[in-house]
């Protein structure tokens, strides 16, 4: 038992107050937050061993915490379709993210969805970068790939959420001179 509590003084303390900041400003909601949080500890737990031989653990930790948020997400979003819901209960922010400040709610809301239909590296990659605020570095060992494949997947999903957001950008579209 006194195992785990050196790893947890090792691995999470450190780092406790970053994971809940990711979680919170990613699910947005306290009910979402305290399950997605749950399982991220779990889910460190649950591979300790992996997190212990991780050549960057908080990023490893901070990647699992994004995960969670993320599958937490698209859980609200199912439920969604299945039943109308109540206006959720949500905590304030202390500091809030770029996107609080530039978009209202319920863009914010499309532009998760959004995020959720990109492919799973690219949506983890830009979470990570925008919402985490994480260096590239951090992001190629959370996701186990080089910092060029890193910046590969975060341009990628930029060019996808330009496209199908586009209609959310509040300047006039360019004219094109021929």
């Amino acid at each position: 038992m006194e195992e785990h509590s050196t790893d947890y003084e090792r691995f999470v303390a450190p780092i406790e107050d970053q994971m809940i900041h990711s979680v919170w400003r990613i699910v947005r909601n306290r009910d979402d937050f305290e399950e997605a949080f749950q399982e991220a500890l779990a889910n460190v737990w649950k591979r300790l061993d992996r997190v212990r031989k991780h050549p960057n653990p908080k990023a490893l930790i901070l990647r699992m915490c994004a995960n969670a948020a993320y599958d937490a997400l698209r859980r609200r979003a199912r439920m969604r379709k299945r039943e109308v819901c109540e206006v959720p209960e949500t905590m304030a922010d202390p500091a809030p993210a770029v996107i609080d400040i530039m978009v209202a709610d319920q863009d914010r809301e499309e532009i998760f969805q959004a995020i959720g239909r990109l492919p799973r590296n690219q949506a983890e990659a830009f979470l990570m970068r925008f919402v985490q605020e994480m260096p590239y570095g951090d992001i190629a060992e959370a996701l186990d790939c080089s910092e060029v494949t890193a910046r590969t997947h975060v341009m990628r999903a930029r060019v996808k959420l330009s496209d199908s957001l586009a209609h959310l950008d509040p300047r006039p579209a360019r004219e094109v001179c021929e």
